[in-house]
């Protein structure tokens, strides 16, 4: 493998006028942005820009066509069977709020009307925002959130995960891949578990969408979100898949203009499928550019992608091991199998503050994070107050790893210096 990514050019922001020291390491966060997904987003605005599925004229209906092929181009890349599983909205956080309180609390309101009890279950690696839309449902209705914990290797616990549903159970809502610990949930198994207790899924895919592999059919959930900017989109667009027959189950989310059939002053009429989740103005630049970093993956060929980073991700681990004074959150000799490593690795240097380590290597432009990720509750299960993360993306290679590694070697030599002064 080279040094530098061979793909590392498509990126503007490495350009001389930009910064062209950076060496990113966070793209669990957000992706960097290839030009070819700016370009056609700006191509979009300047030339193509209307409101989608309001008027008759060919700008407006142009601008239908691309969401609603953008819909088909999301479905077979999710391996979803039908476009009209396929809804917009503005990221991850907002699809599992949709679910929540579409589809969700219905449940429970109903559950109650008939003297009945409740639960929601989770796991305990969950992103905030896979915990709080849940949290609040069962403070507000005085339900049971039971909390599914995880094996010594970091995956979700499925024997102890199993104990926990039941025919209460109101959903399984967890993620495919920590943004934390990096590991892939065996979501299949998962989402069969539940459904031999008829318990519909969630599965937060906000950082399993990146490598391009996800196929709902074939692991048979009910719900899957995932943001536009983690797969090298923008900002502020994501997509929720649902069922068919869930999506016309479910009540909507937020009400507004476009998703309206028929409307008076004392009742309306709502449209079926997608758009009536999809109130408002669609936003179709945001639409345009995920579609484009759909393509570009595409046009790359996920699986040498995959094969890259997987690569890249066995060597930064060999490297970071390496440190007398690294300590992964997770025993990484139980992530060893088939000659693979997770490319997103959460760690503390030993006797050195997290944040002391970011702010010096972010003087040497390396940048990377430090906290607890939208994560604090598992911070505490993991019996940690913060940790660095490193995530890769198809942007990197060995260079940036070695450069990260020298960082953290020079780091941990000025805080021993300081410690004896």
């Amino acid at each position: 493998m080279s040094n530098i990514s061979p793909w590392k050019k498509d990126f503007p922001i490495f350009v001389p006028q930009a910064h062209p020291y950076l060496c990113y390491l966070d793209t669990a966060a957000t992706c960097l942005t290839p030009k070819h997904v700016a370009e056609a987003m700006f191509h979009y605005q300047c030339y193509s820009h209307a409101n989608s599925h309001k008027g008759m004229y060919q700008l407006s209906m142009t601008a239908t066509e691309k969401v609603e092929q953008a819909r088909e181009k999301i479905a077979s890349f999710i391996g979803a069977q039908q476009a009209q599983s396929i809804v917009f909205n503005s990221g991850a956080t907002e699809g599992v709020n949709l679910v929540a309180y579409s589809f969700v609390e219905p449940l429970i309101i109903e559950a109650m009307s008939k003297g009945e009890r409740c639960n929601i279950v989770i796991s305990a690696a969950e992103h905030h925002a896979n915990l709080l839309p849940w949290q609040r449902l069962t403070q507000q209705y005085n339900i049971e959130l039971r909390i599914a914990p995880l094996a010594i290797d970091g995956t979700i616990d499925l024997a102890r995960l199993s104990l926990l549903l039941d025919d209460q159970t109101c959903i399984l809502a967890f993620t495919h891949c920590s943004n934390v610990i990096g590991k892939i949930n065996a979501v299949d198994k998962i989402c069969q578990l539940a459904k031999n207790k008829n318990i519909p899924t969630l599965i937060d895919g906000a950082q399993a969408v990146l490598r391009g592999d996800i196929n709902v059919k074939a692991i048979d959930c009910d719900f899957y979100v995932f943001s536009a900017h983690k797969i090298y989109g923008p900002t502020g667009c994501g997509v929720l898949y649902a069922k068919p027959h869930l999506i016309e189950q479910m009540r909507p989310y937020q009400l507004g203009g476009g998703m309206i059939n028929t409307v008076d002053f004392q009742q309306s009429e709502y449209l079926g499928g997608p758009l009536k989740f999809e109130s408002g103005s669609h936003n179709v630049a945001g639409i345009v550019g995920l579609v484009e970093a759909i393509d570009y993956m595409n046009d790359l060929s996920i699986k040498d992608i995959n094969l890259y980073i997987d690569d890249l991700a066995l060597y930064m681990h060999k490297s970071l091991r390496e440190l007398s004074f690294y300590r992964p959150v997770v025993d990484e000799k139980l992530s060893l199998m088939n000659n693979k490593m997770t490319s997103l690795v959460s760690f503390q240097c030993e006797g050195i503050q997290c944040q002391d380590i970011a702010n010096l290597l972010d003087s040497e432009n390396v940048a990377l994070r430090a906290g607890q990720h939208c994560a604090q509750p598992l911070h505490k299960v993991l019996g940690v107050n913060e940790t660095l993360r490193v995530s890769l993306g198809l942007y990197n290679g060995y260079a940036d790893i070695d450069k990260l590694i020298a960082g953290l070697i020079h780091c941990h030599q000025v805080m021993a210096m300081e410690s004896l002064a």
